[in-house]
């Protein structure tokens, strides 16, 4: 091999600079890999796991949902004529907004027999939320124009104004339906 192509032994500095940068490279990821958060919010060393993980491995970090709505986070108990049916918010702020002023009683009323609609004591952020939406059959939302809260029983389409805020299962959504005239709702968290 000529002279010119031999292989040259790093010095002794230059060994010690790539150490030194290979150590802040490896404390770096450390930190990164320490700083992740598990599906209870600890972060992973706090919660007594391994921070470093294989890159192939699977971690506990949620994953986002995949619906309209993000997942439920609060569960409702709404009782009309005398019984009790039980809802979820979804995890918007227009939804936590509504939790925050629970306990409530409502009045609601029909509204083109699509809807069951009764106006809550003060408006709902409409912040961090679209212009508006298309509600499912059997969802609860908001309607910011009239400050309503809604039971969408039939469809409705969609309107800037609505938020969609979470469900209620087709049966107890039957109930709150077949209420004729105004008639008087308590909510409260489940």
């Amino acid at each position: 091999m000529p002279a010119d192509q031999l292989p040259t032994r790093p010095s002794p500095g230059r060994l010690t600079l790539l150490s030194l940068a290979l150590t802040a490279v490896l404390s770096t990821a450390t930190a990164c890999a320490s700083s992740q958060t598990t599906a209870g919010g600890d972060s992973a060393l706090a919660a007594g796991t391994s921070a470093a993980k294989p890159p192939s491995a699977p971690t506990n970090t949620p994953t986002a949902p995949t619906g309209k709505e993000t997942a439920p986070v609060t569960t409702l108990r709404i009782t009309v004529a005398g019984q009790t049916v039980t809802a979820t918010l979804n995890d918007t702020p227009t939804a936590q907004d509504l939790a925050r002023q629970l306990p409530l009683t409502i009045t609601l009323d029909d509204f083109n027999n699509v809807e069951k609609v009764g106006k809550l004591p003060r408006p709902l952020t409409m912040d961090g939320v679209p212009a508006g939406a298309d509600p499912d059959i059997n969802d609860i939302g908001y309607y910011a124009p009239s400050n309503g809260l809604v039971f969408y029983y039939g469809n409705v389409g969609y309107f800037n104004g609505i938020v969609r805020l979470g469900r209620l299962p087709a049966a107890d959504m039957q109930l709150i339906q077949r209420q004729a005239g105004n008639f008087t709702i308590t909510v409260q968290q489940g």
